[in-house]
């Protein structure tokens, strides 16, 4: 399932606007020190610069009380929910029909139902699931979002473990698919 495509447009325009400026207040990370850097650089450095920002979250007030793309007050509101983002390890478990489950390796896990931008996350798997990732997930207007700069690891499971996967997956449902990561 994806984000609306005028949502995803917003979604993409803001990001790659926040991670440039934040890129550029650090100096520069792998040759991206603003918004159009971002949009040409490799999926590699954008995830380089996007880990920036999760390690310098408190930027994004900087990024909002400057506003320096004239973004919307309203849009802008929506950033500084990213300080709930998470990121890790996952295991993209089902593709189901309004999201992407991702199961965290915690116990008892976690499952948290994400959406793509503008690839469904299942197409991006070099495999069906269960696919070992690493991956953001970020809260955007009451939904999970995943900002499509996965890393999927190439592995195989055997039986035993996708067996386990699957027993983990219905332990996370039992509680609960997680769909927002904002705060009540």
């Amino acid at each position: 399932m994806l984000l609306p495509p005028e949502e995803a447009s917003l979604f993409i325009s803001i990001y790659s606007s926040l991670i440039g400026f934040v890129a550029g207040r650090l100096g520069g990370v792998a040759r991206i020190v603003d918004a159009e850097t971002f949009r040409r650089a490799s999926n590699e450095a954008r995830a380089k610069a996007r880990d920036k920002l999760l390690g310098n979250i408190a930027l994004i007030d900087d990024f909002v009380d400057e506003n320096p793309y004239q973004f919307p007050e309203r849009e802008l509101s929506n950033l500084l929910k990213f300080e709930h983002f998470i990121s890790g390890k996952f295991f993209v478990e089902q593709d189901l029909k309004d999201y992407t489950v991702f199961l965290n390796e915690e116990n008892p896990p976690k499952a948290y139902g994400a959406l793509g931008l503008t690839d469904e996350i299942i197409e991006m798997m070099p495999c069906p699931p269960p696919v070992l990732v690493s991956a953001v997930l970020l809260p955007w207007k009451g939904q999970i979002v995943c900002d499509g700069l996965i890393l999927a690891y190439n592995v195989g499971f055997g039986s035993g473990i996708r067996k386990s996967l699957k027993e983990s997956y219905l332990q996370a449902k039992k509680q609960g698919i997680i769909t927002s990561l904002e705060p009540l």
